[in-house]
Formats: C-alpha cells, structure tokens, sequence
C-alpha cells in the first residue's frame, strides 16, 4: 500500500498539522497539497536517523512487529464454520479470541495513534492488518537495523520530562524549562539546549515561538506544547489572574506517566476517576471528556460546563447508556472533581489546585504576620541639609560624565530641580561604569569649586554599588537591601523609602545605587523594582538569609 494513494482520504487539516510538525520549513496552508505534504515528510523520513529521532522506544518495538507481521488482527474462524450451528465452545473461543485482539490493541493505543499520526504505518483493509506504507519500507528497516534500544531508553527519559513539562505548563519560558530539566537530570544545561533544538520528536510535540507578551523576557523564547497552541493567548490571562508562583511537588515517574497517558494515572483519585469513566462510557465520549477536562485543568476553568456535559450525553444516549443511572452520574461528578484538584495545571504555574488552596493559606497567613509586625518608618531618611548637599555632589558627577564622553551635551543636571530619572539612564550608568576614573578627574579639576570638605565628601563615592539588591524589611530607621549574604541599612534621601516602595510587596528585587555618605548609606533617588511574584519557598528562603546575614551600615 502506498500512502500517496491513501492520502486523498484524508482531512487536508489532518495532514497540515502533522506536516508543520514533521518538516521543518513548512510552506503555508494555502501553497501545498495533501501529496506535496506527504512527500516532504517521507523526505525526512528517507534519513532513518530521524525515524528514529521521532519516535519513542515504544514506537520503535511496535512498528517492528508491524514490519516483522507480528500484530495479529484476524480472528481464526474455520472454513466450514455455520453460526447457526455452532456450538458454545466454538462461540466462546471466538470471543476469546476477539476479546484478546482488544486488550493488545488497548495496551498499544498510544504507539498506534501516534504512529498512525506520523504516517508511519496505515491499516491494510483487504488484508485486515497493519503495514507500513511501501514509500518508506527501507528507511524503516534502516531505522529498526540501526537503533542503539540503550541509549534510545535514555533519550526517552528526557523527552517524557521535557515534554511532560510543558504539557503541565502549557507554555513555558524556554530558561526555567532548561533549568529545571538539567536539575533533576545532572545534564549541562547547554546540552539540555542543544537537544531541544535537534531532536525531532520535541519538534514533534513543542512548538518554540518568540515570547512577545512580557517586556521583561521579551529575547527569551518560549516553549509551547502543540496541542496547546489554540489556548495560548487564554493561557496567559489565567496565569495573570491567579497570579501563583512556587514550584511544585517534583516525582519523576508522573512525568513518564503523563507523557504517555495525559494523566497522571499514578495518583489514586485521577486513576479511580479515569477507571469508572471508562467503565460507564465508550470510545469517543471517553476521549472527548478527557479532552475537556485535560483543557479545564489547564485554564483552571469553571467545571460546570463539564458536568453539564457528561450528564447531557447520558441523557442524550439514554437507550444506550440505559444502564446508568443518576446516581452512578453524580458519583461520576464526584470523582472527576476529586481527581481534577489533584492535576496541575497551567494557570497555576504547574500546581494543583489542592497546592493553589494550601500556597494561599500560606500566604494569607504569612502577610498576616508581616502586617502585624511592620511599623511606619519613622526617621529613615536624610535631613534637607544633607540630602540637598547629596544631590548637588551627584549631580554635580552626572554632568561632568555627560560632558566628558558627550551623551546629551545640551542636556544640563548640576542644580537643576525636577530631573525625570528616564531621561538620564544612559548618564547614570557610564558613571558607574567608570566610577574610578570620574571621580578621580573631577577632584583633580574641581570644575565647580568644591570646597575641601566637599571634595572629601565624594570619597564615599568611589565606595558606591550600582547593582540589584532584594528589599526584605523595613526598620524604623532603616531600610534593609539585601545583596549576597551582607545586609545593608540603606537612609532615603528625601523621603522614607516604605512611601515608595509600599510594605506589601516585600520581599522584592529592587535596582538601584548604594553610596556612603556622610556616616550613611544611602541610596541615589532612583529605585526600581522588578513585578515578580515570589512563591512561598524563596520567601523563607529570603527571612532565612535575611535572620542569618550581618548587617552593614558603612560600605
């Protein structure tokens, strides 16, 4: 059989997605036919390498036994058989055989789907049995010759949590992706890398786009899971509702166990749930309500259009569900909200929604605390004395690097007042780049007639930090920047800092400039901090460092 020939019965939508999946530099939907498809896919195909590359070990064994013609199909009824007169042994044994054929073809469903999915093998009808089509007989042969089945398991490992990863996360910034992985692997992150970007069965299953929907990780691609695609956009508004952030619970095995089932069949209440619907349902109403309990889970949807669902299809049905009754349904119901509470999902950052329940009432709990424990700042910044001669020192540095390596030079700082810190990003950080230098030169010249004692001032200027810090406290009379182990106690300058960067969103990384003066640190006037949430791990993670660091309050 070849499968040009067969392609003609098939949905040209079919066809297209498993071509944008399989070929690399796809032409659009509009410029290629279902033939042309199937020829550049067979293309690949010719290099057995990327047989082997596509598929699992599974896979693999099963398309070996469909070449070797070991999956039987037909059930053996003698020729000179009557079924009006044949006997309750002769029927029985036909139905044993039949019940067989279904139980092997039920263990093999996934390595058929895909396989099938792939163009791989097709069903022989008038010879009732699997083949392969005749287009890529060799190639295959190649592939299941050549195949190390060691190092093919190996590679399957890192596939399942690769893709089991993202299909939990929906999509995924492809940094923590890589991270993670390498993590509980031991594998060089650049080779984690590297194999996301060659191996053609995460091809298969992840879709790499450019992140555009964060200015933050905007040059930071990001990894989609394919059947996933459709609900992107949908996926990140949920995520910003729910607003989760901490890792979850990490076993292994349910990773190789939702890659190959969905589901996470090894936890109890998913396993009982999945096992009573396949019990009351029948092939294509199982499939489609996993379906939409596998897109609620992720979106962290409302359940009630499942429910409502599941209970129109039996009463829909009812001559053939007749069997089922309301309160089998209702039990039904029962289990599949017991078993959706434990599937992460990705609205959620990959927890459950039993994780999501306890993570909150953590966090209630904590910022219950917090607020008891935090008092207004009183005496936490410079007198106008000082925090004038400050400004008229550092402003006076900011002119002269403008002036000396020409970023705006019509751009005036020194004693002026209601400077918007954006228009002077670029002065700021060749100072700190060149700090030493600028210093040094502007108390050799004195452009601005400094006296002495102002001059001395700027000591605490080469001392200066220029980098980010974790905000994790406020003290009456300080703020506390915390920075590699060393907590420093940082004055404002004007202005308490607590009525800038408000209490309740603390902890926080924040970017500024730390500059010892006049027997203080304190900051430049300019702090930014960064919109990241924080989960619950590395806020205790933050008050354990915090409670442990020593405190520092000269530079």
């Amino acid at each position: 059989m070849k499968m040009l020939e067969e392609v003609k019965h098939l949905r040209k939508e079919f066809v297209y997605e498993q071509y944008t999946r399989i070929v690399p530099d796809f032409k659009d939907y509009e410029k290629i036919t279902k033939t042309k498809m199937i020829e550049a896919i067979y293309k690949i195909y010719s290099d057995y390498n990327n047989i082997i590359n596509i598929c699992t070990t599974r896979e693999l064994k099963y398309l070996k036994k469909v070449l070797n013609g070991k999956i039987n199909k037909k059930i053996n009824i003698p020729e000179d058989f009557n079924l009006q007169n044949a006997t309750e042994d002769e029927l029985n044994e036909i139905l044993k055989q039949r019940e067989k054929i279904k139980q092997q073809e039920k263990k093999t469903a996934w390595e058929r789907k895909n396989l099938y999915d792939k163009f791989l093998i097709r069903f022989d009808y008038e010879n009732d049995k699997e083949i392969i089509p005749e287009e890529i007989i060799d190639p295959v042969k190649q592939a299941l010759k050549q195949v190390n089945w060691k190092e093919k398991e190996k590679i399957d490992e890192l596939n399942e949590i690769l893709v089991s990863y993202a299909k939990i996360q929906g999509s995924t910034l492809i940094v923590p992706l890589i991270q993670f992985v390498s993590a509980i692997t031991d594998l060089e992150e650049e080779t984690v890398n590297h194999h996301i970007f060659t191996n053609k069965l995460i091809s298969y299953y992840l879709f790499i786009m450019k992140n555009d929907s964060d200015d933050y990780t905007k040059n930071i691609p990001m990894v989609v899971y394919q059947d996933y695609l459709e609900y992107y956009d949908e996926l990140n508004e949920q995520r910003k509702k729910y607003g989760m952030a901490a890792p979850r619970k990490i076993d292994i095995n349910s990773f190789k166990t939702i890659f190959y089932n969905d589901l996470d069949i090894n936890n109890s209440k998913i396993k009982k749930f999945v096992q009573v619907l396949e019990k009351e349902t029948q092939g294509y109403l199982f499939d489609n309500i996993i379906q939409s309990i596998r897109i609620c889970a992720l979106l962290n949807e409302n359940r009630e259009p499942i429910k409502s669902y599941i209970k129109s299809c039996f009463e829909r049905f009812s001559f053939y569900y007749s069997k089922v009754d309301v309160s089998t349904i209702e039990k039904l119901i029962t289990l599949m909200d017991e078993a959706m509470d434990e599937m992460p999902s990705g609205a959620l950052n990959g927890l459950t929604p039993n994780e999501a329940k306890e993570l909150k009432l953590e966090e209630a709990s904590f910022k219950k605390k917090k607020i008891e424990k935090y008092q207004k700042q009183q005496n936490a910044c410079l007198g106008e004395k000082e925090s004038k001669l400050f400004y008229k020192l550092y402003f006076a540095l900011l002119e002269f690097t403008n002036q000396k390596y020409k970023i705006n030079p019509n751009y005036k700082i020194y004693k002026q007042h209601g400077i918007n810190p954006q228009e002077i990003t670029d002065i700021i950080d060749m100072f700190w780049k060149n700090k030493d230098l600028i210093i040094l030169e502007f108390c050799m010249t004195n452009p601005y007639k400094f006296t002495k004692e102002e001059i001395k001032f700027l000591e605490g200027f080469k001392k200066g930090i220029h980098d980010s810090f974790v905000l994790v406290q406020y003290e009456r009379d300080y703020t506390l920047l915390m920075k590699n182990g060393k907590i420093y106690m940082v004055k404002g300058l004007n202005d308490n800092i607590d009525n800038i960067i408000t209490y309740d969103k603390l902890p926080c990384f924040v970017e500024t400039s730390l500059i010892e003066f006049n027997g203080n640190i304190v900051y430049d006037g300019i702090i930014s901090s960064f919109p990241v949430k924080f989960g619950m791990n590395f806020i205790k993670t933050v008050e354990k460092e915090y409670k442990e660091s020593m405190k520092y309050y000269h530079l």
